[in-house]
């Protein structure tokens, strides 16, 4: 097992194309890094440049305290999982994971130990006599996940593992990866799209875009203190709400108007975001997670609300997921603009464009509203975030320091 690290790298291809620009990334031993972001933004490149199948331009990446930009990929120790599995579909289930070995001339005793060992944690030992065919494709995954064990690697790679499979199947692959990988206590790196699959699963996550580093954090610090409006609409499930509006004083108390509507900055909120005092007069975004909003009728008084008109509704069981208009500007950035195109949504791209905002609560089961009623909304304004449009950094002490 071995750190891996990143060291200023770049990397720019013939064409004049920067995949990863500046990247600075330290993997501790046994820690479990996922990388993730939207398509394009130079994840899989950063992880092919640990595996040594893509060339570095600038800087250097070492795996514990050795230099690897000029050693080749046979002899850099690492076990990969790719999304494709790569099984070899004339070998045995057995056949694929001694492969590996059997090309570093181990002994068949030893080789045999670690393939029914490794079997026998991933629970296909009865499986080892098939072919990849008589499988499913969580089977075929565990296979894969057993060629990269049986190795006793530095660190493992995995590029998007997950995504072939059914939505149940990847939630069930999610742990035993996660547990896997705790169990052998083996450095991962872990390139995903899935941004539920990167909190779930990292001890920190890395959010990239556009091939550089946006912040690097533990899952719950990027959700509840995120650096910029990049990382604020990227995670979280459903993404958060944001709104253009206005820092204002009303009396002794600082509050944030957008629209007709105005949700008052409570003390605890500002005393740990004091750099917000610095941008009364100043038009600001305000961003609230879906989980932070509640039908008032089941709240019950006390809360700060908001007006709008449901939209749609989406009865999951435990909860209620509300879609409702608020007559307010949308918060229309680059950052915005760049989340709804990476998620394929041509309506809220369009959106955008609208003089309302349509905002998404998480609402208690118990709630009844219905599509086309006017409502009231409980918010809960101490965690509240807000950015600088013109930075999109968010503002906490100062800056985006949280």
């Amino acid at each position: 097992m071995a750190r891996v690290s990143f060291d200023r790298v770049d990397k720019v291809y013939a064409d004049g194309t920067t995949a990863v620009s500046g990247l600075d990334l330290d993997v501790a031993d046994g820690e479990f890094m996922v990388l993730v972001g939207p398509s394009g933004c130079g994840k899989t490149t950063a992880l092919r440049m640990v595996a040594g199948l893509e060339e570095i331009s600038i800087g250097q990446v070492r795996i514990g305290d050795v230099v690897v930009n000029d050693v080749p990929a046979k002899d850099r120790d690492l076990a990969m999982v790719f999304q494709s599995y790569a099984l070899y579909p004339h070998m045995t289930v057995y056949e694929n994971m001694a492969f590996g070995l059997r090309m570093r001339k181990l002994s068949k005793d030893e080789i045999d130990q670690r393939v029914r060992r490794a079997a026998k944690i991933l629970g296909i030992t009865e499986f080892l006599s098939r072919k990849p065919r008589a499988l499913s494709g969580g089977q075929r995954q565990r296979v894969a996940m057993g060629r990269a064990i049986v190795r006793q690697p530095q660190a493992f790679l995995m590029d998007e593992p997950l995504s072939n499979l059914d939505a149940k199947l990847r939630v069930q692959m999610r742990a035993e990866i996660s547990g896997l990988q705790r169990e052998l206590e083996v450095t991962t790196l872990y390139v995903t799209h899935d941004q539920v699959e990167a909190m779930t699963m990292g001890d920190r996550v890395a959010v990239l875009r556009r091939g550089q580093l946006q912040q690097v954090a533990s899952p719950q610090e990027l959700y509840d203190e995120p650096l910029n409006l990049f990382v604020a609409g990227f995670i979280g499930s459903p993404a958060m709400n944001l709104v253009s509006a206005r820092i204002e004083r009303e009396g002794d108390s600082l509050l944030t108007r957008f629209g007709e509507q105005q949700l008052t900055l409570p003390p605890e909120m500002l005393a740990r975001r004091p750099a917000i005092a610095g941008y009364e007069g100043r038009a600001v975004v305000l961003g609230i997670r879906p989980e932070d909003l509640e039908d008032a009728a089941v709240a019950g008084g006390g809360a700060a609300t908001l007006a709008g008109e449901v939209r749609l509704t989406e009865a999951l069981g435990s909860e209620l997921v509300v879609h409702f208009d608020v007559d307010a500007t949308p918060a229309v950035t680059e950052e915005t603009r760049e989340l709804a195109a990476d998620a394929g949504d041509a309506v809220a791209l369009e959106r955008l464009e609208q003089e309302t905002t349509t905002f998404v609560g998480r609402f208690s089961a118990r709630s009844d509203v219905k599509q086309g009623q006017h409502i009231r909304v409980a918010v809960d304004t101490r965690s509240l975030h807000i950015f600088d449009p013109d930075t999109a950094l968010a503002i906490y002490r100062g800056g985006s320091t949280p």
